[in-house]
């Protein structure tokens, strides 16, 4: 799941590199970006934060505590959605079947 997360931020970050209007898009309503542009509905309750580095600012981001991600094992539902398709990355888990980047 973290490769297919890299791959939809290196979509993103590619089209607003190339296309001025995406980048302060992406910039303003990253969200409504985001689904616009990989046709991935989000739930409602997470946040999309883009921030643009310059000569003065770098930023870091890092991943979720373990405590956060959840250790638990995969339930019988987690393993049926995997074997359906590619489970929401930051969705309640369903199946997205839109095509994805490849490498």
């Amino acid at each position: 799941m973290a490769n297919l997360k890299l791959k939809l931020e290196h979509q993103l970050i590619e089209k607003a590199m190339k296309d001025d209007s995406f980048r302060k898009k992406l910039l303003e309503d990253p969200k409504n970006a985001f689904e616009q542009e990989t046709g991935i509905p989000l739930p409602s309750s997470l946040r999309i934060n883009v921030l643009q580095e310059d000569q003065h600012n770098v930023y870091i981001v890092l991943p979720p505590l373990q405590s956060e991600a959840g250790e638990s094992e995969l339930t019988e539902a987690d393993l049926e959605s995997v074997a359906g398709g590619y489970p929401g990355l930051w969705t309640d888990g369903a199946a997205c079947t839109k095509n994805l980047p490849h490498d």
